[in-house]
């Protein structure tokens, strides 16, 4: 890495409170997924960037813990009462 690198790693580090490293390994990630584009023109390369994936937790429903006395036959019991009124 070039003195100027360096120093602008370091700068930006300092900028975003982010360590240098995790600046690093967001920099060669998004090189690796968009290596392939490098050949396209950079007008249409965004048409052709695979979208970034959230993780399959960020759309997981938390844990519903029911009562003792409660079962999950219980809670689709209640359901079809109030969906048929």
């Amino acid at each position: 890495m070039s003195d100027v690198q360096a120093e602008g790693l370091r700068a930006l580090a300092q900028e975003t409170g982010r360590s240098q490293q995790d600046l690093i390994r967001e920099a060669l990630s998004e090189y690796v997924r968009t290596y392939r584009l490098r050949g396209f023109p950079p007008e249409v390369r965004h048409l052709l960037t695979p979208g970034r994936r959230a993780s399959p937790q960020a759309h997981a429903r938390p844990l519903l813990v029911l009562p003792d006395d409660m079962t999950s036959d219980d809670i689709l019991a209640e359901e079809r009462v109030l969906s048929d009124s």
